[in-house]
Order: C-alpha cells, then structure tokens, then sequence
C-alpha cells in the first residue's frame, strides 16, 4: 500500500501543479505592466533578434572608433544624451522607445526566445508558420517559462525527500507503518499547487520568476548538502535579475558561516567569482541591446538602496508582509508551517522518552527565509511578488508539518482517542490545503477580469473582422487606419504579440502612449482612427465596445462586481470609399 500511495503520489502530484501553472496561463494570456519589459523584449528578440543592434554598434564604432558604445561622453550640444542611443532610435526595439523607470536585462528574454526561435526552426510551415501566430509564439515562450519553474519545483520536492530521509527521527518504531519520507514530496508539490501565486505566475514574466525559479534551485542543493551551490545561484540571482536577493544571499550566507557549512576565505572566492561570471552573462547582451554600458541590477540597486525613489510607488507599513502578504499568498497552508518546528511524532508513540519540544530539522532553513522577509520590511515600498524567493520555503515547511500529522495519523497509540485525535488533525490539514485551492481559485477568477487592455485589443479584431465583411464600395482603407493605445490600456494586457496579431491580417498602423513625457500622445486625437483608451468620451469618436475591468468581490450578493475599464472608440464618418 505504501509503494502504491508513493507512485501515485510521484506522478499525481507533480501533474497536478502542472495543471495549475496551465490553467493559470491559459484563463489568463494576457499581461500588465510589471511583465511588460520581458514579455515585450521576447517579441523584439524572437522576431528582430540581436542582428539590428549589432548593425548600430557597428555603424556607431565606424563613424566614431574611438566611442563604439556609448558611454560617459562629453554632454555638449553636439552629443544628445549619448551617440549610441542617438542612432538607435531607430532600431526595432521596443524599450529604447518605452525604456521604463530603471534598465532591466535580457538575460531571461534571450533565453526563452532561442527556445522559441529553435522551436519555430524545427516545426515546419506545412504544419504552422509560428512566426505568423503571433499569440502562439507568445503563449510558447509562456509555456517554455511555466515549465522550468515546474521543474525546479519538482527538484526541490526531491532534494527535500532525501534530505527528510536522512533523519532517524522521522521514522516511526514500527517500520511497517513508516510516515515514508517519499509523502513530503507530493505534500509539497500539492501545497504549491494549492496557492495561488506560485502556480500563477510560474508563466508571467516578471524578474521575480526568473529569481524564483534560481532561488529554488539554490535551496534544492542546500537540502542536498551543497552549500556552495546554493551560494553560487543566490550570487547569479542578485548579479542577474533581482539585485534584492541580495538580503536573501545576506541572511543565508550568514547562517551558513555559523553553521561553518562554508568558511569566510570560501564564502569571498565563491562571491567574487560567481559576481564577476554573472556580470559577464548579463552585461554584454544589456549593453548590446541598450545601445550603452549597463548592468542592470546595479542601476535597480542605485535606484532604490541610494536614491530610494521605490517609495514613489507607494508605501506600506513594517508588518505588511507579515499582515498582508503572507496570510494572503499562502492562505490556510500558513498553519501548518509552526508544525514543522515540533515534534508531534514523538508525542503519539506508545512509549515516549526523552522528547524535546522543539524540532530542528528544518528550522537553521527557514530563519534565514524569515529573516529575508524581515529585513525587507525595512524597504517602504512592498509587494507580494517581492518575497517570492521566501514562499518555496514557507511551502517546503508546511509540507513538513503536514507530513508530520499524516505520520501522527498511522502511528498513533491506542487507546485514549488518540487515534481518532490524529487522524481528525490529518484530515483538517488536508482540509487547509483545499480550501487553499478553493481561495486561490477565486483568486484566479478576479484575475482573469485584470486585464482589459488585452481583452480589448482582441474585440478591436474582432471588428475589424466585422468591417472587413462588409460590401467593397464601403471596404475600408486599411493602410489610412491609425489605432491609438493608451496607457491604462497598454498596461492591462495589450503587448507586441498582440498587436501583430492584427497588423499581420491588416497594414494597419498602431502605437501607444507610456509613462514617458515624449510618449504622450493625447492632445493629437485629431491623427487616429480608432482609440483603445480609459477616457469614455473623446469628441469626434463614438463607443464600438466597451471592456470591464477593475474586479472585486461583493461579499454580500457572492459575486464578482466590474466597472467600465477601456473604451474602443471609433472616428467619426470613419470607414472611407475607395
């Protein structure tokens, strides 16, 4: 019965939280502006590549050998702002338009755009020209990410399975009826599964998936007894997509000194050597695609640690991590966390001797985690997906705690109620964990009426479709229509892939309006055809459609309440004869 309930557990589980990923990215394709950057950046690479910068740097370096990038240059009237990023103004990259607050790198849309670019290579066109599908290589290159978060997260499950394995103490007197250390891998993986950040944003491609899926990896080989390694993917982490790692590098280094897991010499060379490789990954292909010498996540530490401007996004009390965040993002599974520091097999054994309080097995791993999420909360401005590096922790020990009361279930004394004791625990344990997914599936179904810009760029097809279907004395002229985005709409959903998805069908023009000064485009109405915007009324346009948005939960009639979000507007008089 045991090696049945393993196996199941080893196929079911790790399906499971597949699914979820799935569901995640299909229910909701869309993205918002946090996901901007790298969502778009894979368009620009997937479909120009790195051909068009190299091109510029080429040009710049034989025009002006002696400043091939550009650097600190003289700030003269003859040099605006830098040479280099004069001539790539027109390069066919979206972010030297829409460059954002702070430099972000390339590292991970590189990445999954090669995967996609080799997936479209393989595939022939005689059964689909991927290029042309632009919703389809976006939804690839989402994919490609949900996987390798999948991944690390069955790696971890593993490392955590051995490393419990290790450990007399998990093992009940009679071996016949042992808590096998195999249950902690499928608790984990269906406690991961049951929430509803993990699983939602395994696909979405911000930094702090691609710092998360690291940061996995780093505790899986910490559980596997590599501290080196664990130091190595922090350090990369920090040098590659999210400098804040650093805190977490902090708290798990220090730990790791105390426990002379590592020693000070071992702990630099390591630093050093892994800082200096992670510049050298990112560095050349930043600079390269931002047209100037860049590391990007020492211009985010800048940003925020000496100028501290995050705190213009925003700001949240110390414990709002602790009084927010957490409660919300892990939800009921938050309870069986403190099991995972007592020792409740002990306490159910039918002769029980010399039994401490506290269990250790698991507690020098998570103070190092807790303490990350401390020393954040010192930072004003918060945010869940800031303390994604804490949450694979928070899991692996609610796991733990869980396991705990299955062990308590099978190997409970008789007599006393004991037996009905423990296995009711079990079950109310099982029950957190479902009405974990319960939640997060509410959770998921506000999400998916989060992104109106996108919903609306798909109706604008769809009348465009409608038009086009109409007699050919009143077809209109396809190249004399101009499409406006603005930014309340370009941040809830509307991407590059989207936007090809129509102009492929129709040599229509589109652009959009950002936070940038120089891209706003509202006093020149006058110049489009049509406007995806917040604004209901425009003079000179009518309303086409309109997209609801800003979703919340009426509690008292139990049910999801939405306003108007995005109009589609259309000019007046429009759809000119030939």
């Amino acid at each position: 019965m045991g090696n049945e309930y393993t196996m199941v557990s080893k196929v079911l589980c790790p399906l499971i939280l597949l699914l979820t990923g799935l569901t995640a990215l299909v229910t909701c394709p869309h993205s918002k502006v946090e996901e901007s950057f790298n969502l778009q950046a894979t368009h620009d690479l997937f479909y120009h590549g790195v051909g068009p910068a190299w091109k510029s740097v080429i040009e710049i370096a034989t025009q002006k050998p002696e400043s091939s990038f550009c650097s600190e240059v003289d700030s003269d009237e003859s040099s605006n702002v830098c040479d280099g990023f004069t001539a790539a103004a027109g390069l066919p990259y979206d972010h030297l338009q829409f460059p954002g607050v702070v430099t972000r790198t390339f590292t991970g849309a590189f990445v999954l755009s090669l995967i996609a670019r080799t997936v479209s290579f393989i595939v022939p066109t005689s059964i689909v020209d991927l290029p042309f599908h632009p919703m389809a290589v976006q939804f690839l290159i989402r994919f490609e990410l949900l996987v390798l978060s999948w991944l690390a997260h069955i790696r971890l499950a593993n490392s955590l399975e051995g490393y419990l394995s290790k450990k007399k103490q998990f093992r009940s007197k009679n071996e016949s009826h042992t808590t096998t250390t195999q249950s902690i891998f499928g608790y984990y993986l269906l406690i991961t599964a049951s929430q509803f950040h993990i699983p939602f944003y395994s696909s979405r491609l911000l930094p702090n998936t691609f710092a998360l899926i690291l940061t996995t990896h780093a505790y899986t080989e910490w559980f596997n007894g590599r501290p080196d390694r664990t130091a190595v993917y922090l350090v990369f982490t920090t040098a590659i997509f999210r400098c804040d790692v650093l805190l977490l590098l902090f708290t798990v280094g220090l730990t790791m000194l105390i426990r002379r897991e590592l020693h000070i010499v071992q702990a630099l060379i390591i630093g050093i050597t892994a800082g200096i490789i992670g510049v050298l990954i990112t560095a050349p292909v930043d600079s390269l695609l931002w047209q100037r010498l860049v590391w990007p996540e020492f211009e985010v530490w800048w940003f925020n640690a000496v100028d501290n401007r995050s705190s213009e996004w925003g700001v949240m009390p110390f414990h709002w991590y602790f009084s927010n965040a957490l409660p919300k993002g892990i939800l009921l599974t938050l309870f069986l966390v403190p099991l995972a520091f007592l020792n409740l097999t002990g306490w159910v054994k039918e002769r029980a001797s010399n039994i401490t309080v506290i269990d250790h097995t698991l507690l020098h791993f998570f103070i190092p985690t807790l303490g990350f999420v401390v020393l954040y909360s010192f930072l004003p401005h918060k945010e869940m997906r800031f303390i994604f590096p804490a949450l694979p922790m928070f899991n692996a020990c609610a796991a733990y705690g869980l396991c705990k009361l299955h062990a308590m279930a099978v190997t409970a004394r008789k007599g006393a109620g004991w037996r009905f004791i423990s296995k009711g625990l079990h079950v109310c344990g099982l029950i957190a964990v479902f009405v974990t997914m319960v939640g997060s599936l509410l959770f998921l179904r506000l999400s998916m009426e989060n992104y109106p810009g996108g919903a609306a760029l798909e109706h604008l097809k769809n009348h465009f479709a409608a038009t086009a279907e109409i007699s050919t004395q009143q077809a209109p002229k396809w190249e004399d229509v101009h499409v406006h985005i603005d930014v309340a709409a370009a941040t809830t959903g509307v991407s590059l892939f989207g936007q090809r998805s129509i102009t492929n069908l129709y040599p229509i023009q589109m652009s959009k309006s950002g936070y940038e000064a120089e891209n706003d485009a509202k006093d020149s109405f006058r110049s489009y055809t049509h406007l995806l915007s917040e604004e209901q009324s425009v003079r000179g346009f009518h309303i086409v459609d309109t997209i609801e948005g800003f979703p919340r939960l009426d509690n008292r009639n139990l049910r999801i309440v939405t306003n108007p979000a995005i109009h589609i507007l259309e000019r007046d008089g429009w759809l000119p004869k030939e």
